[in-house]
């Protein structure tokens, strides 16, 4: 018996996913548990595994396409096997593409020299009412056969070419920078694709405002120089002190805990807290759940075993989900400031940059020397405004200059 490999929701968010690289290929011979293709989601990359023994029938979706959650990706069964594709779930175009049936049933299509046009029905359908000529469109779907993106494409190609062509001046000409024999060609796929898709979208989305500032960090060093000594087991980082700081700080002003979905402001209850972890082939942003709710201790834990596992490819869905403010630390590059993009839905999020000696005028005018942080604080406008943002900010620098305030 057949059996459809559906794209699965690796997470409480996800509503799609995107093709990668098939493992396997038509034909070949599949056990249950074994990985067939790679997918990428907005949030990882993971393996979907055949649910059964058999043979690879039928691709459904090419590398580089975008499948939503349960939609078909797949077909395994015998080799001799009718395949019959359901209509009662959610559809890809490239399931659109694959109805085998319509080969062993008596339905006559249009004709050309007495050859058969093979097109599926809504291609025909869509064909008819645009008055577009079947014979002179070459199919992309499965064996050559003609899909609804063909018709829509030639639709597309008809009324270009029926169009008058206006001149383009000079300077409306895109720049061109020509491939040389050395460059490197890489196409934009898998997480880097996704990642680029969601970042235009949220800079598209919400109107970005980006809040800075500097905090002398001596009492902080001295914290986190007295709690390592104590601590031999684990070594804190000032990611981890900063994840608690911010939690604490949202918890005090919970309007800035809150995430936007069309029409309405959610205020999260819960605070957890994403952190930005760079891998090789893109960002990723694990969370730590109920941050002020835990000690400096168990935050270093979950951040060193979530990053950990980023870079292992172990994470699962759930854990790059539910964040309501992100946190991304660019010290350790050398990076002074930053503007940092919202990771949406949530509606804020905090740029580190490294720390500095260098020096200031104290309260008493004299120029000493001081350990000093940059802080980018980037926020959707669209939730809140300049003065919430600014005082969630002061309150961060302000536990950053004394921690003991953290306790008030």
């Amino acid at each position: 018996m057949a059996t459809e490999i559906r794209m699965p929701q690796l997470g409480l968010t996800m509503t799609e996913g995107t093709i990668g690289e098939w493992l396997k290929k038509e034909g070949d011979v599949v056990k249950k548990g074994e990985p067939i293709v790679q997918i990428t989601t907005d949030k990882l990359t993971s393996e979907i595994e055949s649910e059964a023994d058999g043979v690879l029938r039928i691709i459904c979706a090419k590398e580089g396409d975008e499948v939503p959650v349960q939609g078909l990706v797949a077909i395994v069964g015998d080799t001799d096997e009718e395949i019959i594709i359901s209509s009662d779930s959610p559809k890809t175009e490239a399931q659109v593409n694959v109805e085998l049936k319509e080969e062993k049933t008596s339905q006559v299509g249009e004709t050309v020299k007495g050859e058969r046009i093979k097109a599926s029905p809504l291609a025909k359908k869509i064909a008819a009412k645009m008055g577009i000529d079947l014979s002179q469109i070459v199919g992309s779907g499965y064996g050559g056969r003609i899909v609804q993106k063909d018709v829509m494409k030639q639709e597309q190609k008809v009324n270009v070419q029926s169009e008058p062509q206006k001149p383009v001046k000079e300077a409306e000409k895109p720049a061109y920078i020509p491939i040389e024999s050395a460059d490197i060609i890489k196409p934009l796929t898998g997480m880097r694709k996704v990642i680029g898709k969601r970042m235009t979208e949220s800079k598209h989305t919400a109107p970005h405002v980006t809040l800075t500032t500097e905090a002398k960090v001596d009492k902080t060093i001295a914290l986190r120089n007295k709690l390592n000594e104590k601590n031999g087991e684990i070594r804190l980082s000032y990611t981890d002190i900063l994840v608690k700081m911010a939690a604490t700080a949202l918890r005090h002003i919970p309007m800035m805990n809150t995430s936007i979905e069309e029409d309405r402001i959610i205020i999260h209850d819960r605070i957890n807290i994403g952190v930005a972890v760079a891998l090789e082939e893109g960002l990723l942003v694990p969370v730590v759940r109920d941050a002020d709710r835990k000690g400096f201790k168990a935050i270093s834990k979950d951040i060193k075993d979530l990053a950990v596992r980023a870079r292992e490819n172990k994470l699962s869905g759930d854990e790059l989900t539910g964040g309501t403010f992100t946190i991304s630390n660019l010290g350790n590059y050398d990076v002074d400031a930053f503007t940092p993009i919202i990771n949406l839905p949530e509606c804020a999020i905090l740029g580190l940059g490294r720390i500095v000696r260098k020096p200031i005028v104290n309260d008493n005018d004299e120029i000493v020397p001081a350990s000093m942080m940059a802080l980018s604080l980037s926020f959707d406008h669209r939730v809140v405004d300049g003065a919430l943002a600014a005082q969630l900010l002061k309150m961060i620098k302000d536990y950053l200059e004394d921690p003991d305030q953290m306790y008030l």
